[in-house]
């Protein structure tokens, strides 16, 4: 009898579930504070966790300990005992549950002191332990749909709330690998248990679950009420038993995904059932009812199967045209508990080949023919982001891309940032796995009428083992054989381009040009050298290096050697040391620097070109592109050099958001459009490591950002539309329009904005008419070590010009002057030095009938050699060292304007100098034209009175008409840009101030009265035709009835 009792009470305890013998604890303590949510009720929560040990401050440590602890619940919003911090955070790093009912999970601590307990200020020093960077509000449930998340069982009840709280989350511990553009692990999921919904637009998540699966918190689940909930929020039993049943359920995650994504006819329908937690033990009994169905609602497949590891479909199941969508339900006890979505495509060559043709024209985008300026995004996934090609889920791109589609986006950049090796074959070839991967994302994109531009490499080519990215042939074949086995595969889908890289660099010095010296650059550096300089002699003279010795060495570090022991090579590769601006005063020699700067962007456009020649040569003419930073315009890898090899240049406006005209206009060359193929807001943190911005604030960069990419250019893409929270990379989490939660950022207004204006009047935009003022800049002096202040020049030069006098103009760099046309004025800012072949051009321009202007000394070559530019055109003046802040600038109409130069400027090695007739500037005749000069570099000056000044009088010398007439003054802190067009015209504007401004002006070239208020912060955009009617408009811009 005994033993019959005793088998009896195992077989009770065997299926007794194990949150039986789990404790939870609850916080409760009397008088404690409560921050951003309603006060709780302790009946409510007792009912709701019956059987908890309620626990205040002073035992809540020692609770903790106890292992049979599995669920901590904290009622009081964000607010959370201050000395039991360590306890919590142990509790959680083992495993434990967690509810936190309201508010911003632990970012307010709170203390008890003899007058009570009080709440500390808001801080991240808790949070960012958890991976959560901070919160950004979202909306109140009033005005939106409630909408509980219907894969997961039991859905949540209805509730209210005042406000939420999205967190900005890191959903990644470590990274996958240590490359540039790595994803992390999927080290913690977030689910969304219910959104706050708008026409179909997820704008709030009041309730988040995150799982954590690898390297910290590992096992835990913690759910977030993440929201200040209504009063009434306590009195909801159902909603409370329910968090709490979620909170401690295990083993309901996982994933149903098929072998491929798209397979061919004849295939078996393989699928793998992957729990999310490998390692427990599966529930017996449990079993998935797995749907297929396509997309015209006809189902083909209706079964219910044991949860096992693989599972074949029958043929059935891949009947029916169009995307095949998968759904599995996880049941246990014949109860559902999750719903994984998935599917699959047939392959359908002719399906994929009949999208749209994607060409571009000389300024502009076109699709089958017809223009198209872009307004789209970067998009990988919404689930993995990254690792989409590795863990591929068809259903999430092609709900994605339609929600894309229907914001109005007309363009989606994707492709690899990472993990190639993952992707190849072990013949060095892209594996059928990864073709038939993108394959099917390309289908979505097809389904859904998205052009898509495709990433190959991203900041450095991998090496695929090998030792240089850009000249080893060992890397340069595996390159080659991982590049071409993708393209030819997709050569002839017509909506399809290769951007070759993201963002490149030199070598393996990331973002910074400087050597690496490994042996190809060595090398290469050895032959390029001999190949431009065949005269030794001549280089060593203008480098001031010996032929034998020691050279600088001998001032930064001192030997008696004599040179038989301690001589340099005169031709190697420049130190690291020459490319700091202080370099020839550390005992460095600078004067490499420049023809180094040189060599990089030989080797990169050779490298593009040999890419090029791989893509043609497969059969491919789809187009081609680099995807640079501002870093290219910047003095890193630049278009100005390769854009002879791709079909557009792209540039990405990022940090820089003072200079975003300057970065939007510096890529664009004759004849190929300028797309700004990246841009949005980078985390922006204050000193106690809050974020700087706002969602809103965030989404007005945008706006102005988007706003200027139609200055001249061909659109803008955002840079991404699913933030990508797999990353240990804080400054990406915070990045995209959607949040992991699913809420849409203000930004995804943004987007959607800005096309609707675009696609209101695509017709517009075919052929953008030269401005008639060009600035031309001196590579010379940025590809010397005074780069930053030739950048400085480059950007202040330009907001005098088209903020303050608000003429439009482009830019162009001194080794494209053969493209230089016949503007009516081109000026020279403060360029100190110019190669002669340079300097040739811009007099042959003036002698046939321009007008130049040229601020300070341009008397050295680019060896900073000194060259007498003044003397052949009868000009005297005496160069001297600019090492004082006052001088004067005397315009020949009277007016004289005081110059101030920074100590910066002033302990650098620059010049100024002063002519012979004591003049500050000079009006010298050559040929047909004229230069104007000046004697003083007038943009190194602080502020832009004098050089807007000098601006506005050289306009007028130069017969350059006003484009609009002010009848209420523009505030320099407005951008009013036009862009003429063949058939109408398109006014980019941005308000860089915090103030409301008023625009007020008449444009000369329609004649339309441009009379808004601009808001602070904000963009707006105006396309008008010829006739100066409003074809499309964004941002409240708009003109006066005639």
């Amino acid at each position: 009898m005994r033993s019959v009792i005793g088998f009896l009470l195992l077989v009770v305890l065997a299926l007794t579930p194990s949150r039986s013998f789990a404790k939870t604890v609850v916080f409760w303590q009397p008088g404690f504070p409560v921050a951003d949510s309603s006060a709780p009720e302790e009946a409510a929560l007792r009912t709701a966790f019956a059987g908890a040990d309620f626990v205040d401050a002073a035992h809540l440590s020692d609770a903790l300990v106890a292992p049979e602890i599995d669920l901590l619940v904290l009622p009081y919003g964000s607010a959370w005992p201050e000395t039991d911090w360590d306890a919590i955070l142990k509790y959680l790093d083992r495993g434990g549950n967690l509810i936190v009912l309201g508010g911003k999970a632990f970012t307010h601590a709170a203390y008890e002191d003899a007058s009570g307990w009080h709440l500390r200020a808001e801080s991240t020093a808790q949070t960012l332990e958890m991976f959560i960077d901070g919160y950004q509000q979202t909306p109140g449930s009033d005005g939106l749909a409630f909408s509980p998340n219907d894969d997961v069982f039991p859905k949540l009840p209805q509730f209210g709330w005042k406000q939420a709280f999205s967190p900005v989350v890191r959903l990644s511990v470590v990274n996958y690998d240590s490359s540039g553009g790595t994803t992390g692990g999927e080290d913690m999921d977030l689910t969304t248990l219910a959104w706050g919904e708008r026409d179909g637009h997820m704008l709030a998540a009041p309730v988040i679950e995150l799982d954590h699966n690898a390297n910290r918190f590992v096992g835990g689940r913690w759910i977030l009420l993440a929201c200040e909930p209504d009063t009434d929020f306590f009195s909801n039993k159902e909603l409370l038993a329910t968090l709490a049943e979620l909170a401690v359920r295990k083993n309901d995650r996982f994933a149903f995904r098929p072998r491929l994504p798209l397979f061919v006819p004849g295939e078996a329908l393989e699928f793998a059932y992957t729990p999310s937690d490998a390692l427990a033990a599966q529930s017996a009994g449990d079993e998935l009812h797995v749907r297929v169905a396509t997309e015209d609602g006809a189902e083909h497949y209706d079964e219910t199967v044991p949860a096992q590891r693989a599972l074949t479909l029958p043929e059935s199941a891949n009947e029916g045209k169009g995307f095949h969508t998968v759904e599995a339900t996880l049941l246990r006890d014949g109860k559902p508990l999750r719903t994984y979505r998935s599917g699959f495509w047939m392959r359908d060559w002719q399906y994929l080949m009949s999208g749209p043709k994607l060409t571009v024209g000389r300024d502009y985008f076109a699709l089958d023919g017809k223009p198209l300026p872009v307004v789209g995004t970067t998009y990988m996934s919404g689930d993995v982001s990254r690792l989409y090609l590795l863990l591929p889920n068809a259903y999430v791109w092609d709900h994605d891309m339609a929600q894309i589609h229907a914001a109005g986006l007309n363009m989606i950049r994707t492709g690899l940032w990472t993990t190639w090796q993952h992707m190849l074959a072990p013949d060095g070839q892209m594996s059928e796995t990864a073709l038939r991967t993108i394959e099917a994302f390309l289908m979505c994109a097809r389904h859904n009428d998205l052009p898509v531009q495709f990433n190959l490499f991203a900041f450095y080519p991998d090496v695929f083992g090998g030792e240089n990215g850009y000249l080893d042939p060992v890397a340069l074949r595996a390159e080659t054989l991982y590049a071409q086995s993708l393209v030819e595969r997709f050569h002839a889908v017509p909506f399809l381009a290769w951007d070759l890289i993201n963002e490149p660099s030199a070598n393996k010095n990331l973002w910074r040009t400087m050597p690496d010296y490994d042996s190809f650059e060595e090398a290469a550096w050895r032959k390029w050298i001999a190949d431009r300089y065949p005269d030794r002699a001549r280089l060593l003279h203008v480098w001031a290096e010996p032929s034998l010795g020691m050279g600088r060495n001998l001032q930064f570090n001192p030997a008696a050697a004599g040179p038989e022991v301690a001589a340099q090579d005169p031709f190697a590769l420049p130190s690291a040391g020459a490319f700091s601006p202080d370099s020839v005063r550390s005992g460095f020699n600078p004067l490499k620097v420049y023809d180094y700067a040189v060599f990089t962007q030989w080797i990169f456009t050779n490298w593009v070109g040999q890419m090029r020649t791989m893509i043609r040569g497969v059969g491919s003419q789809q187009l081609i592109t680099v995807g640079q930073d501002e870093g290219g315009v910047a003095g890193r890898l630049s278009p100005a050099f390769y854009s002879s090899q791709i079909d557009f240049t792209a540039d990405h406006t990022w940090w820089d958001y003072d200079a975003i005209l300057w970065a939007s206009l510096a890529p664009k060359f004759q004849g190929k459009p300028l797309l700004i193929q990246e841009t949005g807001e980078q985390r922006r943190l204050t000193l106690d490591d809050k974020l700087r911005f706002s969602a809103d604030v965030e989404a007005q960069q945008l706006e102005r950002k988007v706003a200027i990419a139609f200055a001249q250019g061909a659109g803008a893409l955002e840079w991404v539309w699913n933030v990508n929270a797999y990353m240990a990379n804080d400054n990406e989490i915070t990045i995209g329009a959607v949040r992991p939660d699913g809420t849409e950022k203000p930004e995804a207004q943004v987007l959607a904005a800005y096309a609707a204006f675009v696609n209101k009047s695509p017709q517009s935009f075919t052929q953008i008419e030269p401005p008639p003022v060009t600035m031309v800049i001196s590579q010379t002096l940025l590809y010397s070590v005074l780069g930053g202040l030739a950048l400085d020049t480059q950007k202040h030069a330009l907001r005098a010009m088209a903020y303050c006098d608000h003429a439009p103009l482009r830019m162009l760099t001194e080794n494209r002057l053969a493209d230089l046309g016949t503007p009516k004025l081109v000026f020279l800012p403060s360029p100190q030095g110019l190669t002669d072949e340079a300097w040739g051009q811009l007099l042959d321009y003036v002698a046939r009938g321009g007008t130049l202007l040229v601020t300070g000394p341009v008397d050295r070559n680019e060896h900073w050699q000194p060259v007498d530019r003044m003397g052949p055109l009868g000009v005297k003046a005496e160069v001297i060292p600019l090492a004082v802040r006052g001088s004067m600038l005397a315009l020949p109409d009277g007016k004289s304007y005081p110059l101030a130069f920074s100590a910066d400027v002033q302990q650098s090695a620059t010049w100024t100098m002063r002519f012979d007739d004591g003049k500050s500037l000079e009006v010298v005749s050559h040929g047909s034209g004229r230069i104007l000069w000046t004697a003083d570099p007038v943009e190194f000056a602080e502020g832009y009175t004098g050089a807007a000044a000098l601006y506005r009088w050289a306009l007028d010398e130069a017969g350059v008409k006003p484009v609009f007439k002010e009848v209420e003054p523009l505030s320099p802190a407005v951008l009013a840009f036009p862009t003429e067009l063949t058939d109408g015209e398109v006014y980019s504007f941005s308000n860089e101030s915090l103030d409301a401004q008023t625009v007020d002006i008449v444009d000369a070239l329609t004649g339309a009265h441009i009379h808004f208020k601009l808001q602070p912060q904000r963009g707006a955009a105006l396309l008008l035709s010829r006739q100066g009617d409003v074809l499309s408009n964004y941002g409240g811009a708009a003109v006066d009835a005639k």
